[in-house]
């Protein structure tokens, strides 16, 4: 059934781009998620400010919760010429079946070099979500994308002792690494020590998680900077890159070289 919806949805675009092969982990660098390209007049500045900043993947937000909106290949072409990796990323929704579907048709048609999973509410045991949705998703994920480097992103922590009611080792077993979102901006539960020890606490080991730390509300990357230095994680990103500024970057560089040195 996923093939078929797979096939009938992908017959009316464009044949696949093809891909560079990415890095054996990607997410160990430092990457950028992107909301609408329409927030930017373009990606020449923003492609400049992150390939000096050390940055080493983009992820451009295609899907949300049963819709694709595919991005202008200039963008990806722009990227890739500074050194970028470009993946995709959308918010998954109630129809697994049809995300798994979209998810493979932007993969396909932008020749992404990664996807990443945004999985929340509707994934929870709890909150009207579904426990088995994660084992759904990733199981038709993987019969259409078996070796594609993914990543789940997710709430950051459940409070101690506690563990949020979704399903880690599904997405773990599939290959799928661990995007916390350190948003301490959002909330101080949100610190990135405490986004990672909640990740180890639900089964990750400590090269599996890469946090995602929140820029949006007018919040200075700068703020972030000894937080990430302290918790012993490789690789990081930044959300969003449409209200980050080249400050914001710039006050990442250093973390960004290191990690890529790493």
């Amino acid at each position: 059934m996923l093939a078929a919806v797979a096939a009938a949805i992908f017959a009316g675009t464009s044949a696949a781009v093809a891909r560079a092969d990415p890095p054996a982990d990607v997410f160990a660098g430092a990457g950028v998620f992107i909301d609408n390209p329409l927030n930017f007049p373009g990606p020449w500045a923003l492609a400049s400010e992150l390939q000096a900043a050390h940055f080493s993947w983009v992820a451009l937000h295609v899907d949300d919760e049963l819709g694709l909106e595919l991005a202008d290949p200039t963008w990806i072409d722009t990227f890739r010429l500074h050194g970028l990796s470009v993946g995709v990323w959308g918010a998954e929704g109630p129809s697994t079946i049809t995300d798994v579907a979209v998810a493979d048709l932007a993969v396909r048609s932008l020749g992404a070099d990664f996807y990443i999973a945004d999985a929340e509410r509707l994934f929870e045991r709890t909150k009207g979500g579904l426990w088995s949705r994660s084992a759904q998703f990733v199981s038709a994920f993987r019969e259409l994308q078996p070796t594609l480097p993914a990543a789940l992103v997710t709430y950051g922590a459940a409070k101690l002792p506690w563990i949020l009611p979704i399903d880690f080792a599904a997405w773990r077993k599939g290959g799928f690494e661990l995007l916390p979102e350190a948003y301490y901006n959002q909330s101080h539960d949100y610190r990135p020590d405490l986004t990672v020890a909640h990740a180890l606490r639900a089964g990750w080991s400590i090269d599996q998680v890469h946090p995602v730390i929140g820029v949006f509300r007018h919040y200075a990357a700068w703020h972030y900077v000894p937080m990430l230095q302290q918790v012993g994680t490789r690789g990081f990103s930044v959300y969003l890159a449409d209200q980050a500024t080249a400050s914001d970057f710039a006050a990442l560089a250093g973390l960004a070289a290191a990690t890529v040195a790493g």
